[in-house]
């Protein structure tokens, strides 16, 4: 069982080292003729023939009991193919199976593990998928996913959590909503407020009340939160929490306009990329974006898992900028424009959060900033808000 559980760490580290093994011997069978592909020798010869001297050839004696399990995984009626991996005096022998010739691009739906001298009851069987990895030999399992690893040996099952085992979680509270962990917010974002008129004797000007025009599905919002919650009050159908946790946050302002925001003297401004006759660049992708640290705080109710709403949350969060910069891409030339500037943005930002949680669906919020997006006097008074899902 230890070397089984050790088996499920090596296989993590080959699969992303994926580092060649000097003292190993690659071969490839063509299942169906029960050839080897690319193998100069004589074709006359049998399979296991041209095995033996292949072996030999390395200084590998292949037993009978080892050519009783490659045969047997030869003739097996498997559609997809396959790949042994055989163990024979301190060298790998990597023999991959395949339906009918081979073109460089195939995968492999299970591989298995073969000791020199053992027989194919002990054969172990392993399965690499976006699950995780699973190791099987006899009735000795260990599988290694996302959330820990689970070794079973008959009817017993030891497990290794990373973070908190829900098994240990009482079953009455496995029975409610648990807003903690890790969290994604995907959506979009948009602004409120208004630009002033302007109305002066100057081309460009460097403030439109359009300027703010943004592209509905361009502008997006995301953010990656770590979340943790403490119950303050219990009852048999509702829970009261206090959600809390670290947050970053990005939003990117799409503007639906060829006008590109840059940090002036004491404002910020737009401003056109003007061509040689005098007219505006025509821009393929004009934005700004704005990234921060955020401290979310989230009094929420919880309701049980087979309500149809399983969690009201109303609460706020402060945030503090890391970044910002916009990004401008010249439509005929694809010419890249690209600042990094405060620009003005507010350092400081302080907001309102709504989010709810519906059973089959997924968990819906929406944020607005009650900070103005940049400094008092320096840009247009607006407020940015987002709104979407959170997953995970």
């Amino acid at each position: 069982m230890k070397n089984l559980f050790i088996l499920g760490f090596i296989l993590i580290s080959t699969s992303l080292l994926a580092r060649p093994n000097q003292d190993s011997l690659l071969l490839k069978i063509d299942k169906r003729n029960q050839e080897i592909i690319g193998n100069p020798s004589n074709s006359k010869k049998s399979l296991k023939e041209e095995l033996q001297a292949i072996f030999a050839k390395n200084g590998i004696v292949m037993e009978d009991s080892l050519w009783q399990s490659i045969r047997k995984a030869v003739q097996a009626d498997n559609e997809k193919d396959t790949s042994i991996v055989v163990s024979v005096g301190g060298k790998n022998v990597n023999i991959k199976l395949h339906q009918s010739g081979f073109n460089g691009t195939k995968s492999f739906s299970s591989t298995k593990t073969i000791s020199a001298g053992s027989s194919g009851s002990n054969d172990k069987q392993v399965e690499v998928g976006l699950k995780g990895i699973h190791v099987k030999e006899g009735n000795e399992e260990v599988h290694v996913g996302w959330n820990g690893v689970q070794v079973k040996e008959g009817n017993e099952v030891t497990r290794v959590i990373w973070g908190k085992d829900s098994t240990k979680i009482q079953a009455k509270d496995r029975n409610f909503y648990q807003r903690r962990g890790l969290n994604l917010y995907l959506g979009l974002n948009g602004t409120s407020g208004n630009l002033p008129a302007m109305s002066i004797a100057q081309f460009p000007a460097p403030l439109l009340s359009t300027d703010f025009a943004l592209k509905p599905l361009g502008s997006r919002y995301v953010g990656l939160e770590i979340s943790r919650s403490i119950r303050l009050s219990s009852g048999d159908k509702s829970r009261f929490n206090l959600g809390y946790g670290i947050q970053f946050d990005w939003y990117n302002f799409m503007f639906d306009h060829n006008r590109i925001i840059q940090k002036g003297t004491d404002a910020v401004i737009f401003q056109p990329i003007l061509d040689a006759n005098g007219g505006e660049t025509v821009l393929s992708k004009n934005k700004m974006t704005v990234s921060y640290i955020t401290l979310p705080i989230m009094p929420h109710w919880t309701y049980s898992k087979e309500s149809a709403v399983q969690m009201i949350g109303l609460g706020g969060y402060v945030s503090y900028r890391l970044d910002s910069y916009t990004k401008a891409i010249e439509d005929k030339t694809d010419n890249l424009h690209k600042t990094t500037s405060n620009l003005f943005v507010n350092q400081v930002r302080y907001g309102v959060r709504a989010e709810f949680a519906l059973k089959h669906f997924p968990d819906l919020f929406f944020s607005y900033d009650l900070s103005p997006l940049f400094e008092k006097g320096k840009g247009p008074e607006v407020q940015a808000f987002s709104f979407g899902i959170r997953l995970l």
